[in-house]
């Protein structure tokens, strides 16, 4: 079998539950609907999955946990000391770090301050408690009733057990928080710490929730102040040292593996980051793109790898016999893969992979590398007060004009500290709103699903290098100057191979510090098979006819309602009655909502039905 390297494991499920009345027992029928339900809402097959428990001697706390990986392969589904049980989610740089864990008083500060993605959960005689890192990628959920508080690392499983405590069903029925999936509606995940359903949130970053005695406690951490933008090459130079070492302590545990890193690589900067630092590192790696063989994420991924004399491969989309078709899921198929894995917190818009056999090879993306380049930040042009105000209200307002004026005001509710923050920091608001929501839902979200039958390990959501990146000035971060340095110390080599889509914002906007770097700029050729003007195709923004039926299909009834009723709570059906191609990427969102409120989380089987074909425009036949 092989060994695993680092801390690493597979899906891991934590609950800890704690009853309000100390000494009193925990409600039976909470526990049998957590094991009950947890037969239906984790997503990989219930074969597979073996059930850990740890209660107290009073039976008032109780730490419940599941796992899909063989007994005594990789590290305990549950440690104990200090009088602890403990069990984690996502993986440790060091697994000795789950010690000093089990032990500290301070749980937020003593997992932020740890290498590794992951969050914890602790259980001990008369308290239980968990903590998220600095993005919460790996999320802790919470729910309280009247007599139990409820903390898990799946919101639906938490929201069913608390349910059971307040209802005395052993199988509950799910209430959903309608208002809370507006933000869904309009951008396809969650922008804020809210979840479909209600009375289940998820802690913010760097956070921690005690409950001891029957009291919760909730204390979230400051995230870490930036400095000063560097005033010398000097200064530059240390941050880019700095970063540096961070990234090369986040994957040195992958030096004990015995397989090679799958590293998806495209054209970009964040993926081409992450080949330089496994070069580096000398971990052994290889790559793949996905694309037409003349895309530029595949021809320019080629030229990374070849210069790094790793062995590359190109994944192309799947197509019918005829060449002519791309061959994709039914959207019932595809929202219900997005719904079991994902909780409903992301839309069917997003390719979540289905799940599938365990393959504990790692692998690596360059996603959520904007962290390094000034989260939202990195896409922004002006950085005048007003532009980045209106950033915030546009992440804030985005497709408004379809909601009902209780959703749209509840969205202004949700935008409104985010607002007040421009007004002192508006750089360092986007940052952290990047860090907060796009990090810490989306990518949340989409991670959830990876774990089912992959083993990612994503370097730049460790929390020693989030903390190194947010000390450095996220103006300057934004200029790519920090990043391109960190490759450049990695991989001299792949100093002039140029980037997919714009250059480097530093170089583009003519700060260079030196005539050969302008000589460089100047040398630099087009980045190869770049489409003459546009986007490339998107067969999910350019539906065929017979999909958008199926997606309207699944939205409204023959009489011209609203499938599911909820969605009358959050969307104007008149609004919605005909949406330009340039928002189909709403209809997805709205389409996936209607699919749980109405089908989801019934049975962990998709429906049987078969996959459609989408006509292929030809070369330039699309922007």
């Amino acid at each position: 079998m092989r060994k695993q390297s680092g801390g690493e494991f597979r899906l891991r499920v934590h609950l800890a539950i704690a009853a309000k009345r100390p000494g009193v027992p925990l409600p039976p029928v909470a526990l049998a609907a957590a094991q009950e339900a947890a037969g239906r809402v984790l997503p990989v097959p219930a074969a597979d999955v073996t059930a850990r428990a740890w209660r107290s001697a009073a039976g008032d706390t109780a730490l419940l946990s599941w796992s899909n990986e063989p007994d005594g392969h990789g590290p305990p589904v549950l440690s104990s000391g200090a009088g602890r049980v403990a069990g984690l989610t996502g993986h440790l740089a060091d697994p000795a770090d789950v010690d000093r864990l089990l032990a500290t008083d301070r749980p937020a500060e003593t997992t932020a301050g740890t290498g590794g993605v992951f969050s914890i959960f602790r259980a001990g005689e008369g308290e239980v408690s968990a903590a998220t890192g600095l993005t919460r990628a790996c999320p802790v959920f919470y729910a309280e009733t009247s007599d139990v508080h409820v903390l898990g690392s799946r919101a639906l499983l938490v929201h069913l057990t608390a349910r059971a405590a307040e209802t005395g069903s052993s199988r509950p029925e799910i209430v959903w928080d309608l208002l809370a999936l507006e933000s869904m509606a309009r951008a396809g995940y969650f922008l804020s710490d809210e979840t479909p359903f209600r009375e289940v949130g998820v802690l913010p970053p760097a956070s921690e929730i005690v409950v001891a005695d029957g009291r919760r406690t909730i204390t979230v951490l400051p995230l870490p102040e930036a400095q000063a933008p560097p005033s010398s090459r000097r200064a530059a130079r240390a941050h880019v040292d700095e970063l540096a070492g961070a990234l090369l302590a986040a994957v040195r545990p992958l030096r004990d593996g015995h397989e090679p890193v799958r590293l998806s690589l495209t054209g970009g900067r964040d993926s081409r980051l992450l080949a330089a630092l496994l070069h580096k590192a000398e971990i052994p790696f290889v790559t793949a793109t996905s694309g037409q063989d003349d895309s530029p994420d595949v021809l320019l991924a080629a030229r990374v790898a070849e210069a790094l004399g790793v062995p590359h491969k190109v994944a192309r989309p799947k197509r019918a016999e005829s060449g002519t078709d791309l061959v994709v899921p039914h959207p019932r198929v595809r929202s219900h893969n997005v719904l079991f894995a994902c909780e409903g917190m992301i839309s069917a818009y997003e390719n979540i992979p289905a799940g599938g056999r365990f393959d504990p090879t790692p692998r690596m993306s360059g996603h959520g590398g904007e962290i390094l380049r000034g989260g939202f930040l990195q896409n922004q042009a002006g950085l005048d007060v007003k532009a980045l105000r209106r950033r915030v209200d546009g992440l804030f307002g985005r497709n408004d004009d379809l909601l009902t004026e209780r959703a749209r005001e509840h969205a202004l509710a949700l935008a409104a500290p985010w607002r007040e923050r421009c007004r002192e920091d508006g750089a360092r608001a986007l940052d952290h709103l990047y860090l907060a929501y796009r990090v810490g839902r989306w990518h949340a979200a989409s991670r959830a699903s990876l774990l089912r039958a992959q083993n990612p390990l994503p370097p730049f959501l460790d929390n020693l290098v989030v903390r190194t990146a947010l000390r450095v000035d996220p103006v300057w971060r934004r200029s790519e100057a920090l990043v391109h340095g960190v490759i450049v110390a990695f991989a001299p080599r792949l100093r002039d191979i140029p980037i997919e889509g714009r250059p480097w914002r530093f170089a583009a906007e003519g700060r260079h510090r030196t005539l050969l770097d302008r000589l460089r700029r100047r040398a630099e050729k087009p980045a190869p098979g770049g489409p003459p003007a546009g986007k490339p195709w998107n067969w999910r923004m350019n539906p065929s006819p017979e999909l958008t039926r199926l997606l309207y299909a699944g939205l409204v009834d023959t009489r011209g309602e609203l499938r599911a009723g909820g969605l009358a709570e959050i969307v104007d059906r008149a609004a919605v009655a005909w949406l330009p191609e340039a928002r189909t990427d709403v209809l997805w969102h709205l389409y996936t909502i209607s699919e749980m409120l109405t089908n989801a989380f019934s049975t962990p089987a998709p429906p049987d039905l078969p996959p459609l074909r989408i006509p292929v425009p030809p070369p330039g036949g699309v922007a």
